[in-house]
């Protein structure tokens, strides 16, 4: 799956939002809703004609330009963003899918003509809405006389029923199967209520069908479950994509307002409570994004199977895009303060928007316990395909060589377990480098095997899915490794590389100080050069991973004296069996103790393994740290993947997958990692490891707050059970699991820190205030 645009793409995308900017703005927007239409027929004609919107999603075959799922999302993204009162999502958002489905599954030849009428911009659709996930449950019927449909019935709600040219609507045939029927808005027995919505910008009108007898029936016999399915999902993807955009449109005006309001004498976009709430409205928001574009790159890649994957994915990108864009426009609404709850500023607009569309097309908790029928409910997981390519190679590799007396290591060793057999998973780091998958990212040159990102993200995968052990080489191959490849000398290289490229070499993380907290550049530790060009470091490190079974530590350290901040630091790499150095373990709140204090007592770093120069501490640890973003994130979600499935399965087994608030939080879980595969895709769409765009930016405020949350789910199944220490391996991994979450949102950052960076760099707002210097 590819999840970087191409450049028609965002041709498709930023010719909407140019156009919108203009013909959909404020103004037009409340001129529209205040209109006898609810639209401007001049703009509807150039969307429809001149521009081809409606043509984009419609096959070729049928007069359009056969365009996918993407570029349907982008521009309704956009439509969203904007409010654009227009017939456009009934018409293509909603008509064209089912349309689409019918033409190609049933052959039908009026289907075909309407998506012909569709793409030439000379017809409106309007449909029925309903607020159930099956909008195939109807009162309206049909039953065949004298060669024709007689309708009768009423639908409750039809998005642009009242002025639309043709209605498009399921009724029962026969009192037996549900079909899909076309006919005239304004054909005789079609009797249309406009209904008034706190929503002006979206009209809805109850249809009544009385004795109707001009309908056509679209599909052949009974609508094909399959069409069905993949027409709902599609509709739903684009909706979850308009109210991204609305979601984002409330971010943007929100962050426009705080920065010039003004209160104490400065903008209100300093002050740290607004700051955090417009960076987690700006996580929500690229947290959607992430999970409406994997759902549209799963509908374009998914067009020949059963639709279960596509069902679940738009499923779950629907239900989130609900609960963000109320949140979202709940939030603006409270940080433009009084002026939010008036009708002058358009906060309101997007939260009447955002409560209308809860609803449609089945409200968010029906869309979870969808997902979670899937996952609790439907006996075993269906088996995965058989692998193939180099999908297989990895797989048949893990499950040929992770047996013996590595059998033991499957799924163990990762965070909160990492001191289970150190030296078993040290035999297992050479274990890997003798088959080659060790740093297989890394460039040739290097001693790695260059892989490309598709095929490291596929490593990852099957190492996860075999059961590999947590990493002990972790700290080598994904930090200081690619550091020293853009940072280190041809003499570092040479004397580290091939140490961690063979297995034979660990490291520890130096970074972190008692005092310092999450302010790395409050750096106390410092250093000075001897008269031979060597180094001595005095101070503190503390929580180094597994400092007490690594060889090497890279340790931040102070170089000039009086120097402040990220100025005058050094990057130092330093044996841990020394004199001057001791290691002291720190007991967890679990009972382990894979963290350490490290204490420097005029300890020794060679004059060749300073990184770089003295004063380029900062950059180097910088750029270190900007790897941590990279594919082995995948691996990462597939642990997750495996510890969610346990406890699945202990729900299942003690009776609480019966439980609805049990239900609803499991289908959370489940849509949380779909977001965070996307999102880390997105991070690496452009084949590029490093980087702080915006989807990067919210990764590990993101996660760490998800395992959290799967931590406290895990002992919330348990229930009484894991209140005592169990010695069954699959519920004691849970226990550690949800002791050792609550250091995920502290560690690498805290959730204050990282609410703090992503409105600073992620939204451009203000840098916290800090004192002068002396």
């Amino acid at each position: 799956m590819t999840f970087a645009l191409g450049e028609d793409q965002i041709l498709i995308r930023d010719a909407a939002a140019d156009f919108l900017a203009d013909a959909s703005d404020s103004t037009a927007v409340r001129r529209a809703m205040d209109s006898e239409q609810g639209y401007d027929d001049a703009t509807w004609q150039r969307i429809a004609q001149e521009l081809g919107w409606c043509a984009l999603a419609v096959g070729e075959a049928h007069g359009g330009l056969g365009l996918g799922a993407v570029e349907s999302m982008l521009l309704f993204e956009q439509a969203g963003r904007r409010l654009l009162c227009a017939p456009l999502f009934a018409t293509a958002g909603l008509a064209i899918p089912l349309l689409s489905q019918i033409a190609e599954l049933s052959s039908s030849s009026a289907a075909s003509q309407a998506l012909g009428d569709i793409a030439r911009g000379a017809t409106r659709f309007g449909v029925s809405l309903p607020s159930q996930p099956d909008w195939t449950v109807t009162a309206v019927t049909a039953e065949r006389e004298s060669g024709r449909w007689r309708v009768d019935g009423e639908l409750p709600a039809v998005v642009d029923g009242a002025s639309c040219d043709q209605l498009l609507f399921f009724a029962i045939v026969n009192g037996e199967k549900c079909g899909l029927f076309m006919a005239p808005r304004d054909a005789e027995g079609v009797v249309t209520q406009a209904l008034e919505g706190w929503d002006r910008g979206r009209r809805f009108s109850r249809v009544r069908f009385e004795q109707v007898r001009s309908a056509q029936r679209l599909d052949a016999d009974g609508v094909a479950p399959a069409a069905l399915r993949r027409a709902t999902a599609l509709a739903r993807l684009n909706l979850a994509a308009e109210q991204l955009g609305s979601a984002q449109a409330c971010l943007d005006m929100t962050v426009d307002y705080v920065s010039t309001r003004k209160q104490f004498g400065r903008p209100i976009a300093g002050f740290q409570a607004v700051k955090h709430r417009c960076a987690e409205m700006m996580v929500r928001v690229e947290a959607l994004r992430s999970a409406v574009h994997g759902a549209a790159v799963t509908a374009d890649a998914a067009a020949n199977d059963d639709g279960t994957e596509l069902e679940l994915a738009c499923a779950a990108a629907r239900a989130s895009a609900s609960d963000t864009a109320f949140w979202c426009a709940q939030e603006a609404i409270q940080l433009h303060g009084g002026v939010g709850f008036t009708w002058e500023y358009d906060p309101q607009l997007h939260f009447k928007r955002a409560q209308a569309a809860v609803g449609w097309l089945g409200r968010p908790d029906a869309l979870r316990e969808h997902i979670a029928s899937t996952l609790l409910d439907e006996g075993e997981a269906p088996s995965l395909p058989k692998p193939e390519g180099f999908r297989a190679e990895v797989a048949g590799w893990m499950q040929a060589h992770l047996t013996g007396r590595f059998e033991t290591l499957r799924h163990r060793g990762g965070p909160g377990d990492e001191e289970f057999e150190p030296a078993l998973r040290k035999e297992w780091e050479r274990e890997l480098a003798a088959g080659g998958w060790t740093c297989v990212g890394w460039p040739a040159e290097a001693g790695g095997r260059a892989l490309s990102i598709d095929q490291q993200v596929i490593f990852h995968e099957e190492y996860a899915r075999a059961g590999g052990p947590g990493r002990m080489g972790h700290i080598g191959e994904g930090l200081i490794g690619p550091a020293l490849i853009h940072f280190g000398s041809a003499e570092q290289k040479a004397q580290f590389l091939p140490e961690i490229v063979a297995g034979r070499c660990f490291w520890a993380q130096g970074y972190s100080e008692p005092n310092a907290g999450s302010d790395l550049a409050n750096v106390q530790t410092h250093c000075w050069q001897e008269a031979d060009g060597s180094w001595r470091v005095q101070g503190q490190k503390i929580w180094t991973s597994l400092a007490h079974e690594s060889d090497w530590i890279f340790v931040l350290a102070r170089c000039e004296p009086g120097s402040k901040g990220n100025k005058g630091l050094a990057f130092l790499l330093m044996p841990l069996r020394q004199p001057g150095i001791e290691i002291r373990p720190i007991r967890q709140m679990g009972g382990g103790a894979e963290f350490n204090e490290v204490f420097f007592d005029g300890a020794l770093a060679e004059a060749q393994h300073l990184v770089g120069q003295p004063g380029d501490g900062w950059k180097v640890a910088m750029g270190l740290l900007e790897v941590e973003r990279g594919v082995s994130t995948l691996g990462q979600q597939m642990h997750f993947a495996h510890e969610l499935e346990r406890i699945i399965a202990a729900a299942r087994r003690n009776g609480t997958a019966r439980d609805p608030v049990i239900r609803q939080r499991i289908a959370s879980a489940s849509i949380g990692l779909r977001v965070m595969r996307a999102n880390a895709l997105r991070m690496l769409a452009d084949g590029a490891e490093v980087g702080l765009r915006r989807e990067a930016l919210i990764y590990k405020y993101y996660w760490s707050n998800w395992h959290r949350d799967l931590g406290k789910l895990a002992m919330d199944v348990l229930g009484e059970e894991g209140a005592v220490v169990s010695q069954d391996p699959a519920i004691r991994s849970l226990q550690q699991m949800f002791f050792f979450s609550r250091s995920d949102t502290i560690y690498a950052g805290t959730n204050e820190i990282q609410l703090n960076l992503i409105a600073e760099r992620g939204l451009g707002m203000p840098r916290e205030a800090r004192p002068a210097s002396p």
